[in-house]
């Protein structure tokens, strides 16, 4: 038996990408990564993919998968290259190149995978549809599994057996309350009421078909009037997406990945089939109705520099309908409008990845919100919004979050529990201030000149802060006397913060059934919409759980509405005359 382990290096997205690949008599036993920085959520359906091939046809010469393509891509180039320079000759399986031509016939067609794409899949597969699930990556999820799991369950049976009377006391008109105030009167009301409406029931229906469990958001932030945010055990979206698409699978749908949507046909002026392209199979879907769930278009304006605030959301946010639905005269409204949070770590130049978890928890804990200057600049404790308006106005839309050991120990926490690795974060204090993102430590003189924030002045900051939690009174900003806790210790931590975005807030419009509106307002027959890419519902800012919220909620609406559009589907068909518009897409330019 000649066993042997080949460690094996990759550069990835986000770092170094370590792994073993287990050789027995020259075959590939297996492939262990034991070092890396990506994306969880994408990394662990990326590289199981990309393993089972390489297994599967004993070669890392098989496709990269797309939508993570750099760090796929990487594995596969450093894999051949150990093999390559421990002599190692495998006995690979012939690869079958050969592009097809594949035609399928559906009820109901779904493009994206997101929540809101899934939701509203299986909301018409419940209705006895048969459907699919277009996906241009080679992965699930879209942007849905860079968010936490959280949602509102206002209406739905799951909140009142969580909250018990509390839940009595929410309704849908007091969400729109919320939605209102919290947007400053941006939102749609329309759209608003629909996802209020909706909302428990699209929870409670999800949570029937894939048997999932909630129990009380660990947050339960202060944009919401009273407690309704909700979420998994395990807080994690990739959970939800995975048992969603699992679900839906055994309960007989379909799931197509690397299918890359070019064009949408209609025969006589009505929407009938679409063509998607992959990287060995062209595959045309013919259907009754489609639903466009497919996210918004945040990497495309960051790449086009649309935008100054660094970015944080998948970078396959391409927007890609804006082509290939181009012809279909949609009408669209509010494109530069974006979900911007107030706390994020920019990575790298105009990258970002979220803190928002461990900042709340920080900001709980008595930790402050201080400028270059060292002086306060918000209420720590109040909503969202607040923050991302006062770090908006600091010189280079920058603030510093001030923390004690007793808070970064928390912080630190759930900075590994959402995204973050110990070798990443500990790579960002190795920078000891010199560059973004900055992550600094020691006493205070020592972590304010790393961070380069006037000492004298942080040190007065403090001190007076120390005094007014002592007092239980804040004059400065009128904090809650329950978030006032005094500095402990003498080892401080200053932690960078930016503005970030990974949602778009507009998008194309529709009506009361998510059916989509073409430029003189009227419905498009067989066309409906689901998700980010319809925006309204949450106005120009939308608070905690919201997105989520508006991905169930306008999934299910779309699914039921688009499974009812089906009963009454007649295609109309005129072989003499053909169509000017039978062909919408980039590829007619």
């Amino acid at each position: 038996m000649n066993k042997k382990i080949i460690k094996a290096q990759a550069d990835g997205r986000n770092g170094k990408i370590d792994f073993d690949i287990d050789i027995n008599n020259d075959e590939i036993n297996n492939i262990k990564i034991t070092n890396n920085s990506e994306t969880p959520a994408i990394f662990n359906q990326a590289f199981d993919k990309l393993k089972n091939e390489v297994l599967n046809r004993q070669s890392f010469d098989v496709d990269a998968v797309s939508g993570a393509t750099i760090m796929t891509q990487a594995i596969l180039d450093s894999g051949k290259k150990a093999l390559e320079e421990n002599d190692i000759k495998l006995d690979s399986k012939p690869v079958n190149t050969e592009h097809e031509d594949v035609e399928i016939n559906v009820d109901v067609a779904v493009i994206g995978s997101g929540m809101a794409g899934l939701m509203a899949a299986s909301r018409a597969l419940s209705m006895g549809k048969s459907v699919i699930v277009l996906e241009k990556n080679g992965y699930l999820g879209g942007a849905t599994i860079l968010n936490g799991s959280n949602v509102v369950g206002t209406g739905s049976r799951i909140s009142k057996e969580l909250f018990g009377k509390i839940a009595n006391e929410d309704s849908p008109e007091k969400l729109v309350a919320d939605i209102t105030r919290e947007s400053r009167g941006t939102n749609y009301p329309m759209l608003s009421n629909l996802l209020a409406n909706n909302i428990g029931r699209a929870v409670d229906f999800i949570a029937d078909f894939a048997n999932l469990t909630y129990q009380k958001a660990e947050t339960q932030t202060v944009e919401h009037s009273i407690n309704r945010q909700i979420e998994m055990p395990s807080q994690s979206s990739y959970e939800l997406i995975t048992k969603v698409a699992k679900a839906f699978k055994e309960k007989g749908g379909k799931i197509l990945l690397d299918a890359r949507v070019e064009k949408l046909n209609k025969e006589n002026g009505i929407l009938t089939s679409l063509l998607a392209e992959g990287k060995h199979q062209t595959t045309k879907v013919n259907f009754k109705s489609l639903i466009l769930s497919a996210g918004g278009w945040g990497a495309r304006d960051y790449k086009s520099h649309k935008t100054s605030i660094p970015y944080y959301g998948p970078m396959t946010s391409t927007g890609d309908y804006f082509d290939f639905a181009k012809n279909m005269n949609l009408v669209t409204r509010n494109l530069n409008w974006y979900k911007v949070y107030p706390h994020g770590l920019e990575v790298e130049p105009g990258i970002a990845k979220l803190t928002t978890y461990s900042t709340k928890k920080a900001t709980d804990l008595g930790a402050i919100f201080v400028n270059k200057l060292g002086k306060r600049i918000v209420n720590e404790s109040a909503p969202y919004t607040h923050f991302r308006d006062a770090i908006g106005k600091q010189p280079g839309q920058v603030a510093y979050i001030v923390m004690d050991k007793r808070t970064w120990d928390k912080f630190y926490e759930l900075l590994l529990k959402y995204g973050f690795t110990r070798e990443e974060i500990q790579s960002y204090f190795d920078l000891d201030g010199k560059k973004s993102p900055i992550l600094v430590k020691g006493t205070l003189e020592e972590a304010a000149q790393k961070a380069g924030i006037d000492y004298k002045t942080l040190q007065e900051t403090i001190d007076n802060y120390d005094e007014m939690a002592k007092a239980g009174y804040d004059p400065e900003f009128g904090r809650d006397k329950k978030y006032l806790h005094k500095y402990e210790g003498n080892t401080y931590y200053i932690i960078e913060q930016k503005q970030r975005f990974c949602t778009t807030l507009g998008g194309y419009e529709t009506n009361n059934h998510m059916q989509l509106l073409d430029i003189n307002m009227q419905p498009v027959e067989n066309f409906y919409a689901s998700g980010e890419i319809i925006g309204g519902a949450n106005g120009h800012d939308s608070m905690p759980s919201m997105m989520n919220s508006w991905s169930y909620a306008s999934g299910f609406v779309a699914g039921t509405m688009a499974a009812d559009n089906t009963n009454s589907y007649q295609r109309k068909f005129n072989n003499e005359i053909e169509d000017p518009d039978a062909v919408t897409g980039a590829s007619e330019e």
